[in-house]
């Protein structure tokens, strides 16, 4: 008996050698190339790092420890701009990428007529690099031979205006360039819906539940989890767009977000101002852990009130 549980517990300490080997490279790369930089960012924001001396940040002092978050808050004239365009375009991202992306992948879950088809073309635009995206759009929105500005010139002739250089228009622009790509998030929704089991699917059509009603209360809830999931993604994303601010308007006409204005600090910027930079970054940290926090706190008292309301009857 000694024996076998000898023999037992000699396979389980080689089973967790393994399981160590198998992960150490994963944490090697995670240290090296994620939490080291991580902690530097971190570091840096609280020295004076730019032109004069690129090789050798200076510690700030501890009477001058948060002056470039001070700066950041107080003087640097982009930084509310930025960081309400991100949060904006973070919320959009829940409010409408999400329900976008669940109601294409309910109806694709229908498997009607030619539904691979469209699942394959809805997915192409998600495999595009958002770069090409970008030209694609900035075409598109041409104010000389562009697709939309010769529409609103149908009702409007005399409209000579750039969309993307207009105030608040240029935001819903810069939105529609990508918010209607949802390919990822749909396919993840798809695949959680085809996993529900038929059983639960033939007892909701027993109990007289189909339809739309089927959806919401049988399909939604059973697939909560990567909703969830997917709003994390959609609203990470949103905080973190650069991309298309950058080939779409490069920051003009009140369009700048979080990533952006970290580029112009530490890249287009003259005095290459790498501590200010990296202060950004560590904000744009903060907010993307807190949009992540506030997700799941949204999920978790759904949870606990359904609990309640269970405890209650």
């Amino acid at each position: 008996m000694a024996q076998k549980v000898s023999t037992l517990q000699s396979r389980k300490a080689q089973k967790r050698r393994f399981i160590f080997l198998f992960l150490l490279p994963t944490l090697v790369c995670f240290f090296l190339f994620y939490f080291y930089s991580v902690a530097t960012i971190f570091i840096t924001s609280f020295t004076k790092w730019d032109y004069t001396n690129l090789n050798n940040p200076q510690f700030l002092g501890f009477d001058k420890l948060f002056e470039n978050y001070r700066y950041i808050f107080e003087e640097y004239p982009f930084f509310q701009e930025a960081l309400f365009n991100s949060i904006r375009w973070a919320i959009i991202g829940v409010v409408i990428q999400v329900p976008l992306a669940l109601t294409v992948a309910i109806a694709l879950s229908k498997k009607l007529k030619g539904w691979k088809l469209s699942r394959n073309l809805y997915i192409i635009p998600s495999i595009i690099s958002s770069a090409a995206m970008g030209l694609i759009f900035l075409q598109i929105y041409n104010p000389n031979f562009g697709v939309v500005n010769q529409v609103i010139r149908l009702f409007n002739p005399d409209f000579k205006e750039a969309v993307l250089l207009t105030p608040g228009l240029n935001i819903v622009a810069m939105t529609c360039a990508y918010i209607f790509f949802a390919g990822a998030s749909t396919i993840m929704l798809l695949g959680q819906i085809f996993a529900i089991p038929q059983a639960i699917q033939e007892a909701a059509i027993l109990d007289n539940i189909t339809g739309w009603r089927k959806e919401w209360y049988i399909t939604i809830p059973m697939i909560k989890e990567t909703i969830k999931t997917v709003s994390v993604m959609a609203a990470t994303s949103g905080f973190l767009l650069y991309n298309e601010v950058f080939f779409l308007t490069n920051g003009a006409a009140g369009t700048k977000s979080i990533s952006f204005i970290i580029r112009e600090l530490a890249v287009s910027s003259s005095r290459t101002q790498y501590a200010r930079a990296n202060t950004i970054g560590v904000i744009q940290i903060i907010g993307g852990m807190l949009i992540i926090l506030c997700i799941n706190l949204i999920y978790r008292d759904n949870k606990q009130s359904r609990k309640g309301k269970k405890s209650h009857e």
